[in-house]
């Protein structure tokens, strides 16, 4: 089982559980648990929102702007388990690790400035921190696409999804960017 497809059973069986326990549970404790609950979430994202910031501005293509608040985010996680255990919670289901995340992230704002040894380096920086994060590899796969490494994408595109990172949109890139690339 991927880990995305593990974290979504997750959530669906905590769901469900939460709707079969509460209307058992005494008022003041079911208000006491959901408090802690937006409670948790709330500081979640408090924790992640530079990471969160950083990828709005990477879609509205500020890159400078976004690579300044990924630096923002790993700066604040370093040193703070419990920083880091709540921004696992804001980062998504491909990781449990906010700083391959944002790694990642840095790598995608990388690559969009045609940096591509810089994004490797990222990418590869986010697979050391989590070796099951298969978003990396997608971005990988297009790095290679990008340089007319038509094999390199294939195999690079198969890891990300043996890890569960299987978006459609990533073959049409994929396809895309070795079109455009330079002929090797």
């Amino acid at each position: 089982m991927t880990r995305p497809t593990r974290n979504w059973l997750l959530l669906s069986v905590f769901m469900i559980a939460v709707f079969a326990i509460s209307p058992r549970l005494p008022d003041a404790v079911s208000w006491s648990l959901s408090a802690l609950g937006v409670l948790l979430v709330a500081l979640s994202l408090w924790v992640a929102s530079p990471f969160l910031r950083a990828r709005s501005l990477l879609a509205r293509r500020d890159f400078d702007a976004a690579a300044t608040e990924l630096a923002a985010f790993e700066t604040s996680l370093v040193g703070s388990a419990w920083k880091r255990a709540l921004g696992s919670l804001a980062v998504g289901f491909h990781t449990s690790n906010p700083l391959a995340a944002a790694r990642n992230t840095l790598g995608a704002v990388r690559l969009e400035q045609g940096r591509l040894d810089d994004a490797r380096t990222h990418f590869q920086t986010a697979l050391e921190r989590d070796p099951r994060y298969g978003v990396p590899f997608g971005n990988l796969a297009v790095l290679a696409a990008m340089k007319g490494d038509a094999a390199g994408a294939e195999e690079a595109r198969a890891k990300a999804a043996a890890l569960g990172f299987k978006p459609k949109l990533l073959a049409q890139v994929i396809a895309h960017k070795l079109a455009q690339a330079p002929t090797r």
